[in-house]
């Protein structure tokens, strides 16, 4: 019952709101990221972990009428996921992680949920467009010898370096610090995330606002390049444990998702809607000779 009342305030509220409000301002946030890969999903040396990124600038351009609005974010915006690697007896040895950066242009459509004067609520639909400024993925391994033996799937490449012993239950893997693992040049340049979520603004004053925006992104496209996928089809690398063609991964669809919270501040400029005068047409008046006529008419 509490919150039917509440509901019925803030619509109730909504009218109050009648004016176009303009706002410019800056935010930043941080970002839960998902690196959703079938293949990393069936390779036994790999499980994800909690990741946390970060937004670390951005700045907004909102527009809103009654009802709806619009909104635009560009940022600088960091995904990717990390993952633990695991030993053949599963201890783990070591971080996986994958590393996204983004220069993002999001475009948003908001639907107002209440209209008050001083706080605005709104579910948000966005297309955002984003250009990748660098992308890497790192092995950092940090044990003793006794316990950096890894099980290494058929398929995957043993790097041809004395530093990797292949023996009866897995391969003995040396110490890396944060060694490149897929380069730059493995990562496709542009991707397009989906977004929904909400948008709120509280009006500190009728110059300036606080927001809160919080979203899940899906990304559209696998972010690796065509020719990197195709090389993870067809193994023609160095060979794997059984001495066959092998090839960095084991190959997988891949998608990333990241959940985005962002706080900011914006200056508010209101926009009156103009007052236009009603006019009406003119009476025209009879024309004297045209009453003289009449009159002289009635007379017969």
């Amino acid at each position: 019952m509490r919150f039917f009342l509440i509901f019925c305030l803030l619509l109730i509220g909504r009218p109050l709101f009648s004016q176009e409000v303009e706002s410019f301002g800056v935010f930043g946030g941080f970002n839960i990221p998902f690196t959703i890969d079938q293949g990393l999903k069936n390779d036994p040396r790999f499980y994800g972990r909690f990741t946390l990124r970060g937004t670390p600038i951005g700045f907004s351009y909102g527009y809103d009428k009654i009802g709806h609005g619009f909104l635009f974010t560009p940022s600088y915006t960091q995904i990717g996921q990390k993952f633990t690697i695991v030993n053949y007896a599963g201890g783990t040895v070591g971080i996986r992680d994958v590393q996204m950066n983004y220069f993002s242009l999001p475009i948003a459509l908001r639907l107002h949920v209440n209209d008050v004067a001083f706080f605005r609520l709104s579910i948000v639909a966005a297309v955002n467009f984003s250009y990748l400024m660098k992308g890497q993925e790192t092995l950092t391994i940090d044990a003793v010898p006794s316990v950096r033996k890894l099980a290494y799937p058929p398929g995957i490449s043993v790097p041809q370096s004395p530093d990797y012993q292949i023996t009866y239950n897995g391969v003995v893997v040396p110490n890396l610090n944060n060694s490149v693992y897929v380069s730059n040049d493995k990562f496709s340049r542009f991707q397009i995330f989906a977004g929904v979520g909400f948008h709120s603004d509280f009006d500190i004053n009728d110059n300036w606002s606080i927001s809160f925006d919080g979203r899940a992104n899906f990304g559209i496209f696998d972010p690796r390049t065509p020719a990197y996928i195709n090389q993870l089809k067809n193994p023609t690398g160095p060979p794997d444990i059984n001495s066959n063609p092998g090839s960095p991964d084991i190959y997988g669809q891949r998608r990333d998702i990241y959940l985005s919270a962002t706080f900011g501040v914006a200056r508010i400029i209101q926009i009156k809607t103009k007052f236009r005068e009603k006019t009406s047409t003119p009476v025209q008046h009879a024309r004297p000779q045209a009453a003289k006529k009449h009159k002289s008419k009635s007379k017969r």
